[in-house]
């Protein structure tokens, strides 16, 4: 993904767009009121970004929220690690998910909306959901992710995950492969 569809791609590793900046922000405007009309009556939600991947994302989202008329919006960041610097690898049973550092206090008995970048096989947003809801004691746990992989031959293990973990939210659906830019890198890379 790039910001401008004819940008050069100067790296032979990049196939190309896959989705164009206009049809990124075509997308979030109604993602915004989508989640607006799902916290109709909340007085303060807390938008969590999973760092780094989603930090664009997160970014736009919010200002979409702003302009589409949600209020009480405040915006937090939380660490979470699943990939290191290392790459999913094929049949994959689990993940063990590193969560450190959350740049807000308190989040008991709060609507949390977590952010992020993609959801792949699940392991990430899925603990994070459970970390928040059980270990901090939010409220309310909700998911938004800007893209959604369809995966092809999940383990078992992930299969079952991801029949349980939903995104409440999502911006789009991507086959199964690697993908970079807007937020989303490889080991830090792109």
């Amino acid at each position: 993904m790039t910001n401008k569809t004819e940008h050069i791609i100067d790296d032979d590793r990049l196939q190309g767009v896959l989705i164009d900046s206009g049809s990124i922000q075509a997308r979030i405007e109604t993602l915004a009121q989508e989640i607006k009309d799902a916290y109709v009556g909340e007085k303060s939600v807390y938008l969590m970004g999973v760092l780094k991947g989603a930090s664009i994302f997160v970014s736009d989202l919010i200002r979409a929220l702003r302009s589409v008329g949600m209020r009480g919006l405040h915006l937090d960041f939380v660490r979470a690690s699943t990939y290191q610097s290392g790459m999913k690898g094929t049949g994959e049973k689990t993940r063990k998910v590193k969560i450190s550092g959350m740049t807000c206090d308190n989040v008991e008995g709060c609507s949390i909306l977590l952010v992020d970048d993609i959801l792949d096989q699940g392991f990430t947003l899925s603990a994070l959901k459970d970390h928040f809801l059980n270990e901090l004691k939010a409220k309310s746990v909700k998911t938004c992710v800007f893209l959604e992989k369809k995966l092809e031959s999940p383990s078992p293990e992930v299969l079952e995950l991801r029949k349980h973990f939903k995104a409440d939210f999502r911006g789009f659906e991507v086959k199964d492969r690697w993908v970079v830019g807007y937020g989303l890198d490889v080991g830090e890379e792109f």
